[in-house]
């Protein structure tokens, strides 16, 4: 089965586009506590927060048991992933303005080594059919 990158960039740009505009808005700690009144109480600033951060988890979760549930569970972490993962970690580090030293370090690997492991690809042996 081949990847759906639209769909992982699409999740990863909302996810973006949540930060950049709650920053817009200048949300910071003092927020918290402000609440609204719902059909099922109040609700605070930080409850809403929560929920931005615990729904992407549940939606994880529920991948990880649907591919379960058709026989396709990862046998380990792909490469992929883990490069997904690590270049969401760093980038937390740049929120809120901080480091901004490591820009020229990112553009730098902007590549990933891409040219070289096409080169090792097409020099590999084909496998055959």
């Amino acid at each position: 089965m081949k990847t759906d990158w639209n769909l992982i960039r699409s999740m990863m740009e909302t996810a973006i586009s949540a930060c950049e505009q709650m920053e817009a808005m200048g949300y910071n700690e003092s927020h918290r506590h402000l609440s609204i009144e719902t059909s099922q109480g109040p609700v605070t600033v930080f409850d809403l927060m929560v929920s931005s951060f615990t729904y992407p988890e549940s939606i994880r979760y529920q991948i990880i048991r649907e591919r379960h549930d058709a026989g396709a569970d990862q046998p380990y972490v792909h490469e992929f992933s883990r490069l997904l993962v690590a270049m969401a970690q760093a980038s937390t580090e740049l929120v809120g303005g901080k480091d901004a030293a490591l820009r020229s370090a990112i553009s730098c690997r902007r590549h990933l080594g891409k040219a070289d492991i096409q080169r090792f690809i097409q020099a590999a042996p084909k496998a055959s059919a």
